[in-house]
């Protein structure tokens, strides 16, 4: 099974993210329904493996929190653009929780990605796009921003490659601990 752990989204956060989807001819845009942020990829493993994993990342201890998506970019370079997304504000709750799942899914001999995190969204793909064309869109939605959301829980998901994009499937659901009344956003 091909396997991530992300924070799932709301259906307006995902709506939201959807309207961003258009200006680019050539570009592949993701399904709105799909809309995560990936905290960790996992890659191909057996199901009793999946299992052994999503016991393990159960036992992570961490306080729910605040996520705030906010502007657009692009990774690529102006010669090759290729993946447009919605940025994430990297905060250390956020971060804490990534290395938490990294740390297990590495005991676990899982061999992850050798890259900085970066939390974003993925909106689409460019392949042949100008570099002008990728600007004039992300100077069109470079103000873009959503309501705060309050992140209770993250998710094993499975991905299954197919026509028409990828499916999605919740394999496991974890929940962050409750905020206190006064941790809780105002």
């Amino acid at each position: 099974m091909r396997l991530f752990v992300a924070l799932d989204l709301p259906d307006d956060i995902k709506q939201q993210l959807g309207a961003l989807q258009f200006g680019l001819q050539d570009a592949y845009w993701s399904k709105p329904e799909n809309a995560h942020i990936t905290l960790c990829f996992l890659g191909d493993l057996p199901e009793a493996e999946m299992i052994d994993l999503g016991v393990a990342l159960g036992k992570i201890n961490c306080p729910a929190f605040e996520v705030k998506i906010e502007g657009v970019g692009v990774f690529g370079n102006a010669k090759r653009p290729r993946i447009l997304w919605a940025g994430v504000k990297q905060t250390p709750e956020i971060t804490h929780l990534q290395q938490k799942i990294a740390t297990i899914a590495s005991r676990h001999g899982i061999k992850l990605e050798d890259r900085k995190f970066k939390p974003h969204i993925t909106l689409g793909r460019v392949h042949n796009s100008p570099y002008d064309s990728v600007r004039g869109f992300l100077m069109d939605h470079g103000l873009f921003k959503t309501r705060p959301i309050l992140m209770e829980y993250f998710t094993l998901f499975s991905s299954q490659l197919g026509h028409g994009g990828p499916h999605y499937e919740e394999e496991f659901i974890f929940d962050l601990e409750p905020l206190s009344t006064e941790d809780a956003p105002s």
